[in-house]
């Protein structure tokens, strides 16, 4: 049996993938977590978030419940835009100074406290800031 996936469906499922993703960012965990939590591989959790493939409504639930979300937060298009203007999002540790990212306010989608919880792009930027 072929499956067709139209347009929308991909969509949704990025979307979907991306709203697990920002979940888990937030919390500072790795893939290797929820797939535990889960029963399945890391690999399989890396294509929940990259869109390439759907978890079943069991597992959706179990997603949600993981990282103490509603399932309707995960399959909402706003989840993320509405987590960062909101006191939904982590908060960052009394220790992290995120002034000293300021030049990089324009680029980086959520608050700049949440640089904390992304040491890929911290280390990007504190390199960028040593070179000057």
């Amino acid at each position: 049996m072929k499956v067709i996936r139209d347009q929308k469906f991909i969509t949704f499922c990025e979307m979907l993938g991306s709203n697990m993703r920002f979940c888990r960012l937030q919390l500072g965990m790795p893939q290797k977590s929820l797939a535990y939590y889960l029963g399945v591989s890391h690999q399989n959790v890396q294509k929940y978030e990259a869109g390439d493939i759907i978890p079943s409504a069991y597992r959706l639930k179990h997603i949600a419940d993981f990282y103490k979300v509603k399932t309707d937060d995960l399959v909402d298009p706003t989840f993320i835009h509405r987590s960062t203007k909101s006191n939904e999002v982590l908060d960052a540790a009394p220790g992290f100074d995120a002034s000293k990212y300021e030049d990089f306010e324009d680029e980086y989608p959520a608050p700049l406290s949440q640089l904390e919880h992304d040491p890929k792009m911290r280390a990007t930027y504190d390199a960028i800031l040593e070179d000057e």
